[in-house]
């Protein structure tokens, strides 16, 4: 049985969206397949969680979860899932038991199944840092069915065409009447297609598809980040006989960045400067996400001071906001020195003194008074 996705994430049925996203992101980092080369375990726990994640953070799919648990997405129920007991009721007895009890609850069965809907696809695809903050385009190559160039995907020979199915006149389905309901199965002549084929296609063999290589034109968002799944409508397999086809999802990746980190839309970075330009302050660029930002460094600045650029972090996926910059500034230590450096240094200090005799004040303080 599939794993109770509140189980995945390690939550309460009654955690907030803050938690399921923090628990989340720590099983994100924890699994991701960038820090567990080669482990196949690891890989598939990453698919779990992201999954789990991907219902439990959109509060429609959630709730279908809550009060129907997986069946709300299955049995063909797709992204809109069932909006009653009765869908599922419907779906279950028109398939597993050929609609049999459709005359006795009044609702009317599909009579004919009609060609089958093509596979859907899912495809990892890994980014660096700053095209999943940005956005890209990506060619990606696929391994796909598509419909037979030859017979056009219907799987007849060229110059002729499917039939209707003699057996049950083109619906489907061979139906028996029994007093107060009627039972209904699938035709075994036609098998629920309601056409048959005299002369089947040479080129794929009746199947009315192929299986090809496609390179597939990809515009990823901006925003995107590990765990993020895109659906291409319409991109998988194109289904037997004319099938409609399934969808292509995409499974994102985000490498690590040297230099940026990321905490939801927000990004940090952490900038070294010389010791001077604490002291005494400077102007700087500093890098973000769309280039350089100008930063003022006030006098007397503390390593490990923090400044905010306000709006210059990732987009929001919904294009309506978007995060905010942390720069972490820290005293760049030098090493190597020659020795005119070496002596500036030890002048510099014989003038402040015994730093540790002066009490708590901070040596950055003590410097600008030697200057004032």
């Amino acid at each position: 049985m599939s794993k109770d996705y509140y189980e995945v994430l390690g939550v309460h049925r009654s955690a907030t969206d803050e938690e399921i996203k923090k628990a989340y992101r720590k099983l994100a980092v924890k699994f991701h397949p960038d820090k567990n080369p080669g482990d196949a375990g690891a890989n598939e726990k990453f698919k779990e969680i992201a999954h789990a994640y991907e219902m439990l953070s959109d509060p429609e799919k959630r709730a279908r979860y809550d009060r129907y648990g997986e069946a709300a997405f299955q049995y063909g129920a797709g992204a809109g899932g069932f909006h009653d007991p009765f869908d599922i009721f419907r779906e279950v007895f028109s398939g597993g038991f050929g609609g049999m009890f459709g005359d006795v609850f009044g609702f009317e069965e599909n009579q004919r199944r009609g060609p089958a809907r093509g596979r859907d696809l899912e495809y990892s695809i890994n980014l660096e840092f700053l095209e999943a903050a940005k956005g890209v385009k990506k060619s990606i190559k696929v391994r796909r069915y598509e419909a037979c160039s030859a017979c056009d995907g219907t799987g007849a020979k060229k110059g002729t065409s499917p039939s209707t199915c003699p057996k049950c006149n083109g619906s489907g389905m061979i139906r028996q009447s029994g007093g107060f309901f009627s039972i209904a199965r699938t035709c075994d002549r036609c098998g629920g297609e309601g056409r048959t084929i005299k002369d089947p296609c040479p080129e794929c063999g009746g199947t009315g598809r192929k299986e090809v290589s496609k390179s597939i034109e990809v515009a990823i968002p901006a925003g995107v980040d590990t765990g993020t799944r895109i659906r291409l409508s319409g991109e998988g397999e194109a289904g037997p006989r004319g099938g409609p086809r399934g969808n292509l999802y995409l499974a994102i990746s985000v490498k690590e960045h040297k230099y940026f980190s990321r905490d939801g839309y927000d990004v940090h970075g952490l900038l070294r400067l010389a010791f001077p330009q604490l002291v005494f302050g400077d102007g700087i660029k500093v890098p973000v996400v769309d280039g350089e930002k100008d930063l003022v460094i006030p006098p007397g600045t503390q390593s490990g001071s923090i400044f905010k650029l306000k709006a210059q972090g990732i987009k929001n996926l919904d294009g309506r906001s978007r995060g905010d910059h942390y720069v972490t500034v820290e005293a760049d230590v030098p090493t190597n020195l020659n020795a005119q450096q070496k002596k500036l240094l030890r002048d510099l200090e014989a003038v402040l003194g015994d730093n540790k005799a002066k009490g708590p004040e901070k040596l950055v303080d003590r410097i600008k008074k030697v200057f004032e």
